[in-house]
């Protein structure tokens, strides 16, 4: 889908709405089965943030309408039996926050583009709410406050619609991005243990950013980093912001000239673990040539040694390759970004932008110029039988 170029220039301001402490439940709630009919407004489930927030600015969409939409697709597909994306927690608080959220847009208080906009966080991030944070599965507590990252989050008035189950989150590669994927959500928040971030994302055909180290998170017991996930560069860019308090640097990384210039080391350490999959990557390669980028081949001897001396020596501003499930040590800490580079046999291709320390914003421009240049992310085609159950257009 061709995205608009239009930056968002409204307001951020607002305190965090409170959260009431309630007595713990026992067990996660059960999901009822959606009785609903289709909604006219079902489309803009799966439209992006951008449409979204245009059609709340022009009165004919709500928050707490759109968080109605979301959890009704949630429950129809739990309703029909598909246990094998990561079940999701729901946040019974939701609907009254996207009730808080219209009102504030009400009162021409909007703290900016994800005010209103539901978000799914991976079950270990604390909340301080009904809802459960599993630090160590099966283990599952009610954390006393919100942790840094869902403290942002509802600052910048997101609505924390749910959590995705850490012990499924964590089993294999699909499920990691899988709600998004479904388009359970239009944007999740996952930590970071040894490439969960970008990897599944890859998989699934989203954007993710993997931030420097503690960048976006902060209290002592939270996953070391906490990144986003979206459809798109701009939408991923806007959680990221959301998550360090940095608006204006991601949002002026947001330029179609990005790769222009820029200096790019080719990691041949990420590439040969799929021929096909490094046949889409070389094709990603020559547009970055295009759009103006300087390639240079690095021997795959080079990738493992420590990745800010590498950059430094052979004067880089990023290295790319194919988005990998398993991080090498030296790059763990390091920011990354992948993008939709394309499909093989059906299943996507991530193409990873990884950089220097806090160079986030650096990344995100080369990873913004790539997409617009090609545009490969499709939203999914999900099973017929799913698709009826979900009623969707």
């Amino acid at each position: 889908m061709q995205r608009s170029h239009l930056l968002w220039n409204g307001p951020s301001r607002g305190a965090t709405p409170a959260v009431t402490a309630v007595p713990a439940r026992a067990s996660r709630p059960v999901l009822a089965r959606a009785t609903a009919p289709a909604s006219p407004m079902a489309h803009l489930l799966d439209a992006g943030v951008l449409p979204q927030q245009q059609m709340m600015q022009a009165g004919k969409l709500s928050s707490h309408a759109l968080t109605s939409q979301y959890l009704a697709r949630i429950r129809s597909l739990c309703s029909i039996g598909a246990r094998a994306y990561p079940g999701i927690e729901i946040n019974p608080d939701a609907l009254k926050i996207a009730l808080e959220m219209d009102r504030e847009r009400q009162g021409h208080k909007v703290r900016g583009p994800l005010h209103g906009i539901p978000v799914v966080l991976r079950d270990n991030i604390a909340t301080g709410d009904r809802m459960t944070t599993r630090t160590q599965a099966p283990a599952a507590t009610h954390a006393r406050c919100d942790s840094f990252v869902a403290a942002r989050l509802r600052a910048a008035g997101a609505v924390i619609i749910g959590k995705s189950n850490l012990r499924q989150w964590a089993a294999v590669s699909v499920p990691h991005a899988s709600a998004s994927w479904a388009g359970l959500t239009i944007l999740a928040v996952d930590s970071e243990a040894d490439g969960s971030i970008v990897a599944p994302a890859s998989t699934c055909g989203l954007v993710a950013i993997q931030p420097t180290g503690r960048a976006a998170a902060g209290q002592a017991g939270e996953p070391a980093a906490a990144g986003p996930m979206a459809p798109s560069v701009r939408e991923a860019a806007w959680l990221l912001a959301a998550l360090c308090g940095d608006t204006a640097t991601h949002g002026a990384a947001l330029d179609v000239a990005g790769l222009h210039g820029r200096r790019i080391g080719v990691a041949r350490g990420l590439f040969g673990r799929c021929a096909a999959t490094d046949a889409v990557i070389e094709q990603a390669l020559q547009v970055l040539r295009g759009q103006g980028a300087e390639l240079v081949e690095l021997p795959p001897a080079s990738v493992p040694g420590a990745l800010e001396e590498l950059l430094r020596a052979q004067a880089l501003d990023a290295l790319v390759g194919p988005t990998c499930h398993a991080v090498p040590p030296a790059h763990a800490i390091q920011p990354q970004i992948t993008v939709p580079a394309g499909a093989v046999r059906g299943l996507p291709v991530g193409l990873s932008f990884i950089g220097a320390l806090h160079a986030e914003a650096q990344l995100i421009a080369m990873a913004y110029a790539y997409e617009q240049a090609t545009l490969h992310r499709r939203t999914p085609a999900l099973p017929s039988s799913i698709t009826l159950a979900l009623r969707l257009p």
